[in-house]
């Protein structure tokens, strides 16, 4: 219960921030809760936390909804404090459909995790599409790939026995760490990953 209230019910904020802090929207129809969001006044922006409701209204994408009332807000503490000028919708998972609705509103920036700069979605759905893992900022495309050789010389642990992961590809039916070495070499580079030791 404490890491539950401690995320979602105590703002960091003193009470001298004003109207900074952590709200719950309520959302009503008809006199039902429906929806209640959370959300973090914070002093550049208002971030979107976290929206919970009633699955039988499903159907009037609740979130759309919320979202467009959040960024309504964000205009109305724009007026009083000029240094909140940002509408945070928080984390975007593009394979996840209760997410995909961010995608649709704009403009909307993406950070790049390796750059830290951001970016139109508009230019990143594309590589989104393709790979779980994206990176968007300038020459990160460009940067050299491993080689099948390379990857195959990362050390693995299986029954008890290291091995290299060339040899380990041809003692099991399934290869389930393929992909995983890829998106590691991609996040931490080749010359941090080569030594990982993989335990199967």
């Amino acid at each position: 219960m404490e890491k539950f209230k401690r995320f979602l019910c105590n703002p960091p904020f003193t009470e001298e921030d004003d109207d900074l802090g952590a709200y719950h929207c309520q959302y009503y129809i008809d006199e039902k809760l429906v929806a209640v969001g959370v959300i973090d006044i914070l002093p550049t922006c208002l971030s979107s936390v976290y929206l919970y409701y009633d699955p039988q209204y499903s159907a009037l994408t609740i979130g759309t909804l919320a979202a467009l009332f959040e960024v309504d807000m964000t205009r109305e503490l724009y007026g009083r404090h000029p240094s909140i000028k940002w509408y945070y919708m928080g984390f975007y998972l593009h394979r996840c459909p209760k997410m995909r609705y961010k995608a649709a509103f704009r403009p909307s920036l993406l950070l790049c995790p390796r750059s830290y700069t951001w970016w139109p979605i508009e230019n990143c759905q594309d590589m989104l599409d393709k790979a779980k893992y994206a990176e968007f900022g300038e020459g990160i495309a460009d940067e050299p790939t491993v080689s099948e050789v390379e990857l195959g010389t990362v050390k693995v642990l299986y029954q008890r026995r290291l091995c290299i992961y060339s040899v380990y590809k041809g003692l099991v039916s399934e290869d389930k760490y393929g992909d995983f070495l890829q998106t590691y070499v991609t996040i931490f580079g080749w010359e941090n990953v080569k030594d990982f030791c993989i335990i199967a």
